[in-house]
């Protein structure tokens, strides 16, 4: 028999992503609407104004850290349905998913689009669909905000 996922997972998930990306003043975080694909539209703000620069979040979540495998610095999942992400790929900016174990509140992310850079004044959104994480923390939000930075930058220089 399968069990049903508490009703209060994905609650406390989103909740989880809005309290790590607020740690950040140039962050703002937007609830997309239900069925529309994403769950956080995040905007990079500079001194407090809309810098057009956006990326999107998809939120994950388990009851039980028991759903990872450690791999030294990454982790992967043991069950690959909360990879099911193919509806994002259309989408023109970067793209991670934030994966959250409930009985610890750590969260893992990896990219789904991930901003590549391939050689000056060329940028590219790559697929990934790789099954490793990395923990979440300040300094791996710090590391996703700085790639989407560069990846505006050099989309910029494109159009110069």
């Amino acid at each position: 028999m399968k069990t049903k996922t508490p009703w209060y997972i994905g609650q406390r998930a989103e909740s989880l992503a809005i309290v790590y990306l607020t740690r950040r003043d140039d962050l703002k975080a937007s609830k997309q609407t239900a069925g529309q694909g994403l769950d956080f539209l995040v905007t990079i703000t500079k001194d407090g104004i809309n810098s057009g620069r956006l990326f999107g979040v998809e939120v994950k979540a388990t009851v039980s850290n028991s759903e990872l495998i450690a791999h030294d610095e990454t982790w992967s999942l043991k069950n690959h349905s909360y990879l099911k992400i193919r509806s994002l790929i259309d989408l023109p900016f970067p793209v991670c998913l934030f994966f959250f174990t409930l009985d610890n509140d750590q969260g893992y992310y990896k990219w789904v689009l991930e901003p590549i850079f391939q050689a000056e004044n060329h940028d590219n959104l790559r697929l990934n669909i790789d099954n490793k994480f990395k923990k979440l923390n300040d300094q791996e939000i710090a590391n996703i905000v700085a790639s989407v930075n560069y990846w505006y930058d050099n989309k910029h220089k494109l159009m110069s």
